[in-house]
């Protein structure tokens, strides 16, 4: 059928691309002005008086110009009708999508038009039309390398090439051309540090309470390989349509991605096409394998010690010459956005592509702050407007780690490091005449009370630590992060810096508006936050160190472990203790929120402490007689004896 008659019948049918659609006029004459005739093939307005441009397509030859004839019409219809992109929509109708789907996608991306594709068929000879609505592609162009990559570890060098060589066979048979592998060499010692903490978990995990054997060590390393060469391997991000492609050949697992296809959308679906396509036949030859995330790309080289190597690029990204390897090991670590916690770019303001991206990239960097996100777009839309001829460096880093951004920053060396913050520096006429910056700020001047961190457990980790602790194995995200931080008394804050010459003026952001304030310290606010919360702070740190082991953590809940100790004789001789101390000596924890605490000699010393769980477990030297007895709290709030006691019959009196 051709164009014209396929017009005239959907504009009879009209109600089968949406209910209660009016046709205002078909081959519509927009007056010209803007360099166009705008002819719009059916004009109509929907139930809400907006305007509905459809343009009609009937094959893909002519399909790809509609692209352009919509950008077109869209602005011949602003400027005739004096519409906003708000009461415009439009609609593209086909009946063959191959060659209209990419730009579509596109389109569908860059403008703030609301935009429906539709395919249609018509049946003979009643000429009845059915519509389909077409999903635009996930990924429409560009490089947008995937945040879910792969780990292969090698024992060999010779065991690295064949890797290398089987990943290049495995892309090439399923059709993916872009991707990178980073080789990557393990540090001295990391084969000696994980075997000691796979043995240390394993003690934890069958009930041990002491320190790990020797022999222990030993069984350890005669069973795990020695993997010194790694494969990062990250591809770019494909469509799902592309993804179901590279399975097709499989049909098992095939049929089983496209039933679950349904039932997905958004990054899972993508994550799970993508699993499935790069497991799919040929597989990659590998001798141990992990998930890989841009987190734990950043986690393997300054945590770990790895060093890489060399950096293998792949179809466009070997093309790309002017794409430097320091751009793309940032962009893999997440400096696009993609990780959810970094962003690093650089803009022109002038540049309304360079400023869009920006803006969305700030989105897919903050997922899950909402507050950063909202003050951070503000920030660069005021910024576009106080200076439009300026530029705008963006860093951010949000690690979205709750509980374990305080204990990393008391703990680790380079503390700064781990603190979240973001900075915008505004330059014009190659001056800096603006800051933006935020970072963690105190509520309030109120102390928090040490029973923070115990409600925090247990509204979050059903108050087992350990359930915290794996959130390391995908380095330490947390998407209630900024809940956690809430309830620990902190919040995201934010600052501006105004420059003329010499001279600073400060603000903070309250309410919505800038407020004027004292010269601002970089992490002042959160410095004193730290230094109010001392013993929280020691509280979290004495908690977590333990369970750490060279980069690896080590669980088993101590109450469990404890409760192995307990002795049924012990129970039943009904001893309670007279006076139980308020805090751990160790950690300083309340005790009265507590299942178990002991009165216990510390390892390796004479010396005795009062001791939560947590510190009985890895502070102190046992349960037994003349080592430490073990105290368990009942319903009435008094605290029993339940391990540790002699084999006198009354040897301890309440």
């Amino acid at each position: 059928m051709l164009e014209a008659p396929l017009r005239d019948l959907l504009v009879s049918q009209i109600s089968v691309i949406e209910e209660e659609l009016v046709v205002l006029d078909a081959e519509k004459y927009i007056p010209r002005g803007i360099g166009t005739h705008s002819f719009i093939d059916i004009l109509a307005k929907d139930r809400r008086g907006r305007w509905v441009l459809i343009e009609l397509k009937r094959s893909n030859a002519s399909s790809r110009q509609a692209i352009h004839e919509i950008y077109k019409y869209v602005e011949a219809v602003k400027r005739h009708f004096g519409a906003r992109d708000d009461e415009i929509r439009t609609i593209i109708v086909s009946t063959e999508w191959k060659e209209l789907l990419v730009p579509f996608s596109r389109f569908v991306c860059d403008t703030s038009i609301s935009v429906l594709g539709v395919r249609i068929s018509v049946s003979e000879p009643d000429k009845n039309i059915t519509t389909e609505t077409v999903q635009p592609l996930e990924v429409s162009s560009g490089r947008v390398l995937s945040p879910w990559h792969e780990i292969s570890l090698y024992t060999s060098e010779d065991r690295l090439a064949k890797g290398i060589a089987s990943y290049d066979a495995s892309c090439k048979a399923k059709g993916l051309n872009d991707y990178i592998m980073v080789e990557l060499k393990a540090a001295d010692g990391f084969y000696e540090a994980s075997v000691l903490s796979t043995a240390i978990s394993l003690h934890r995990i069958q009930g041990g309470t002491g320190e790990v054997s020797e022999e222990e060590i030993a069984e350890m390393a005669g069973k795990m390989d020695r993997l010194d060469h790694m494969i990062y391997f990250v591809p770019q991000l494909q469509a799902a349509e592309d993804y179901l492609e590279m399975i097709s050949t499989n049909s098992e697992r095939y049929q089983e991605a496209k039933e679950f296809k349904d039932s997905m959308e958004g990054d899972e679906l993508l994550c799970s096409l993508q699993e499935y396509a790069l497991g799919a036949s040929p597989e990659v030859d590998r001798d141990y394998f992990e998930i890989g995330y841009p987190a734990k790309f950043h986690n393997k080289l300054p945590d770990e010690g790895w060093t890489i190597t060399k950096v293998h690029r792949r179809g466009a990204f070997a093309r790309n010459t002017i794409l430097t390897d320091e751009t793309i090991l940032g962009e893999i670590g997440g400096d696009a956005g993609t990780s959810g916690q970094r962003l690093k770019r650089t803009i022109n303001l002038s540049d309304k592509a360079e400023f869009a991206q920006l803006l969305k990239d700030v989105d897919e960097a903050l997922p899950n702050n909402p507050v950063w996100a909202a003050m951070v777009r503000a920030q660069l839309e005021e910024a576009r407007i106080d200076f439009p001829e300026g530029s705008a460096e963006t860093s951010i880093f949000a690690p979205s780690t709750g509980l374990m951004t305080i204990f990393f920053v008391a703990t680790q060396e380079d503390a700064i490091s781990y603190i979240p913050s973001y900075m915008i520096l505004i330059r014009d006429k190659d001056e800096d005449c603006r800051g933006y910056f935020g970072e963690l700020l105190g509520v309030d001047d109120t102390k928090q009370l040490p029973a923070v961190f115990t409600d925090i457990l247990t509204k979050y980790y059903n108050k087992n630590l350990d359930l915290m602790l794996l959130t390391m194995n995908w380095g330490g995200y947390e998407t209630r992060d900024i809940d956690i931080l809430e309830d620990l008394g902190l919040i995201y804050g934010s600052f501006r810096c105004d420059c003329q010459g010499e001279e600073r003026k400060f603000s903070r952001m309250r309410n919505g508006r800038w407020r004027s304030v004292d010269q601002i310290i970089p992490f002042g606010e959160f410095g004193k936050y730290l230094e109010k919360n001392k013993r929280l702070v020691r509280i979290i740190v004495n908690k977590i160190s333990p369970r750490e082991r060279g980069g690896i953590w080590v669980g088993g809940c101590s109450d469990r472990q404890l409760e192995e100790a307990i002795d049924p004789i012990t129970v039943a001789k009904g001893n309670y203790h007279p006076a139980v101390p308020d805090d751990c000596d160790i950690c300083s924890i309340p005790l009265a929120q507590e299942s178990f605490f002991s009165d216990g000699r510390l390892k390796d010393s004479l010396a005795w402490a009062n001791m939560c769980a947590d510190c009985s477990v890895y502070h102190g030297a046992g349960i037994g007689w003349g080592t430490g007895q073990l105290y368990r709290q009942e319903k009435d709030g008094r605290w029993l004896m339940v391990g540790g006691s002699s084999d006198i019959e009354n040897d301890e009196t309440e």
